[in-house]
């Protein structure tokens, strides 16, 4: 079915949304048997328990697929994985020369460092107030739905402590993980969220992709990568969008969540898969696409969307 069902929840009516995405949100519990849908803008409301199969559930293999993966470093992608051992060992040996100058100065450098440390973590609650003060923080009151599927997100990859979300005010399709000190942080922005709101896989993406960052990249192996190059930061993207595929345990939804990224909410319908694989090819073809892969940390939308098929193709 095309997405062109609507629902109304609170006297609230929203959409449309796909099918799949109407299905999500009853079996979430978000919209209840008594709540009212229509299909289409002339359709009549009907109540939703009157929607055959709405509520049943739906085995997907897919969707099994993709949710039997449990883990952050289950979804490493395979860029990532073939730059691991030598940015290990660049890493290694910056941490050497860390040491040997913290050796050389008598401790003065470990002294300065335990003192940025001290001020960063007394200031961090400080950061992420003022963070939330530029815009509001998702709570079960106000935004419900990022919380519930936040938390289905950490318990699949096992993350006891769900970060703070933030949603800001700007016309950006993007979204981002922060840390200050120990407090971790994902900002949502507003143009981003409304386009997912009321597509769960879409929005468990987003989460995926985010949370993924801070697990690694603000994690145990974040703290001893002092080094990451613009190709591995790269790489690493795709982890995480392997990771926010997981989540969402649906292969399109989660190609269209990276579409609504590369040319935002209206736009990502005219997008046309061959057409960016055949770019991500061009750009990084011949000298210039060497360079290219030197120094641009995000890899092209086709790059990106190739790499959740392998992802998911891999699975099967």
């Amino acid at each position: 079915m095309g997405e062109d069902w609507y629902f109304r929840v609170n006297e609230q009516i929203r959409g449309p949304v796909s099918s799949t995405a109407l299905r999500e949100l009853a079996t979430s519990g978000r919209l209840g048997r008594g709540d009212h849908v229509r299909r289409g803008n002339a359709g009549d409301w009907v109540t939703a328990d009157r929607c055959r199969g709405l509520f049943e559930p739906v085995v997907d293999a897919v969707s099994t697929r993709l949710k039997s993966v449990r883990s952050v470093n289950a979804c490493v992608s395979r860029e990532e994985r073939k730059k691991r051992f030598g940015v290990a060992l660049m890493n290694g040996l910056v941490w050497l020369f860390v040491v040997a100058l913290t050796l050389a100065s008598w401790g003065a450098l470990l002294i300065l460092y335990g003192i940025g440390w001290v001020i960063n973590h007394l200031l961090a609650e400080y950061q992420v107030r003022k963070l939330q003060a530029l815009g509001t923080a998702a709570t079960e009151k106000q935004f419900p739905e990022v919380v519930h599927a936040l938390r289905e997100v950490c318990d699949q990859f096992g993350v006891d402590e769900c970060p703070k979300v933030i949603i800001l005010n700007m016309s950006e399709t993007n979204a981002f993980a922060i840390r200050f000190a120990r407090k971790k942080v994902i900002v949502l922005l507003s143009e981003m969220l409304e386009g997912i709101l009321d597509r769960p896989a879409e929005l468990r993406f987003i989460l995926g992709h985010e949370l993924a960052h801070i697990v690694l990249d603000h994690g145990a192996r974040g703290r001893f990568e002092l080094y990451k190059s613009a190709s591995y930061k790269a790489a690493r993207e795709m982890t995480c969008d392997n990771c926010g595929c997981a989540a969402a345990g649906d292969l399109e939804a989660a190609k269209t969540a990276l579409k609504r990224l590369g040319v935002g909410n209206a736009l990502r319908d005219r997008l046309d898969e061959p057409t960016l694989a055949a770019e991500a090819e061009h750009l990084y073809s011949g000298l210039t696409g060497w360079l290219l892969k030197q120094y641009l940390s995000y890899p092209p939308l086709g790059k990106r969307l190739g790499n959740i098929a392998e992802f998911d193709a891999a699975l099967a």
